[in-house]
């Protein structure tokens, strides 16, 4: 550490830090930290090992193969191969050894989020005006605060979207199991996405607050 004889600045600067103690003011650097690994990260460290092994296994003719549908894409043949299989993984499916079909996704007909309160019991289910892709997936986060407009992030695979019933889907498993029963007055928020042969289409919110009993108002 080296003293600083003039000024009085306390703070921090970049990496640089400004201490005032007895003995004058003090410069020193900021530690650096690694950033901590999370279970996601390491999933994610995971299946891209796994992919990268597993595409030293293929035949010629399927390297062939993803080389044409990478061209398509305006990409080269081995960041594609990670882009798709990467993905599948992350989703719970398996891997793919030749490149598959480019279908366009079709909108997302995933529609509002619906909390039903009987007797204490907390329902949460989306409603499904029509079927969508048939690999949908639920993302959501712990309940919070009604007054939060804009979430802190975009969620956590959750599961994926069983089939509607009646136009709706039962939603109350996949978020209980992860995050408990939400209580009454706060927000939960919930995204959907679909899956068609290793694309995704974009993140869709939907968010409602917890009712008070049917019956009794909120």
């Amino acid at each position: 550490m080296a003293k600083i004889r003039k000024g009085k600045y306390s703070g921090k600067i970049g990496n640089t830090v400004f201490v005032n103690d007895p003995h004058g003011q003090v410069l020193r650097s900021r530690p650096s930290r690694r950033p901590r690994s999370t279970n996601a990260k390491l999933r994610a460290l995971a299946n891209r090992i796994l992919v990268a092994r597993t595409w030293r296994t293929l035949m010629e003719q399927q390297r062939a193969a993803w080389a044409v549908a990478a061209r398509k894409e305006k990409m080269k043949p081995y960041p594609f191969w990670l882009k798709i299989n990467c993905t599948l993984l992350a989703y719970g499916q398996p891997l793919v050894m030749d490149p598959p079909k480019r279908e366009k996704i079709k909108p997302n007909p995933v529609g509002k989020l619906e909390m039903l309160n009987q007797g204490g019991a907390i329902t949460l289910r989306l409603g499904v005006p029509e079927a969508p892709a048939k690999l949908t997936f639920v993302f959501g986060l712990p309940w919070c605060s009604p007054g939060i407009s804009v979430p802190r992030s975009h969620g956590v695979l959750l599961g994926r979207l069983d089939d509607a019933v009646e136009g709706w889907s039962d939603i109350t498993k996949l978020y209980q199991e992860r995050f408990g029963v939400p209580p009454v007055g706060e927000k939960v928020f919930i995204w959907t996405r679909q899956l068609v042969n290793g694309r995704t289409d974009a993140l869709k919110q939907t968010s409602a607050i917890v009712p008070g009993p049917e019956g009794q108002g909120t």
